[in-house]
């Protein structure tokens, strides 16, 4: 199903790390540029889904490591393309982790592509956000933390943690 890209499992296989990178990047290419240039944006969701599920199997039953996302974001310059659903975008990648999370399963995080704060303009590509500029990113950000601190804990050390998401309750 997904042959476009990089062999995670055998790779990751006999590297020293004590878990597993995905880059959704690779994902990316093939949603937005080329494979499904006129598929619905509902459908790109499911195919990220599916990918995302299927590397959590891997690093789960196969490696026996935790699984991060990274370098993840939806462009702004996509045809058609709303806030919304770079928001959709987020909350789904997030609800999957959470959820693999929430079982003990390999779904471990996420590093999204590109958070900047005001100011830095000048080094934002078009898949950029400063996530306080849009409250409901925000939110999506804040609550994903809040969820995976709830169930890791928050360290004793991390008060601004703790008050955000004690708000959040």
């Amino acid at each position: 199903m997904f042959q476009f890209c990089w062999d995670t499992v055998n790779s990751f296989k006999w590297m020293p790390l004590p878990f597993m990178l995905v880059h959704l990047t690779c994902n990316q290419f093939i949603l937005y540029i080329g494979r499904f240039p006129h598929q619905e944006f509902e459908d790109k969701l499911k195919y990220v889904s599916k990918w995302m599920l299927s590397h959590i199997e891997d690093g789960h039953y196969e490696l026996n490591k935790p699984v991060f996302f990274t370098e993840f974001g939806l462009s702004n310059l996509n045809k058609d393309f709303q806030p919304s659903q770079r928001d959709r975008f987020y909350k789904t990648i997030f609800d999957i982790i959470y959820k693999s999370s929430k079982r003990k399963r390999a779904g471990a995080g996420a590093l999204i592509w590109q958070l900047f704060v005001e100011g830095m303009d000048d080094f934002n590509d078009d898949f950029g956000i400063v996530p306080w500029e849009r409250e409901s990113t925000n939110r999506i950000l804040t609550d994903q933390s809040c969820r995976l601190a709830r169930i890791h804990g928050i360290s004793p050390q991390n008060k601004y943690l703790k008050e955000l998401c004690l708000q959040r309750q």
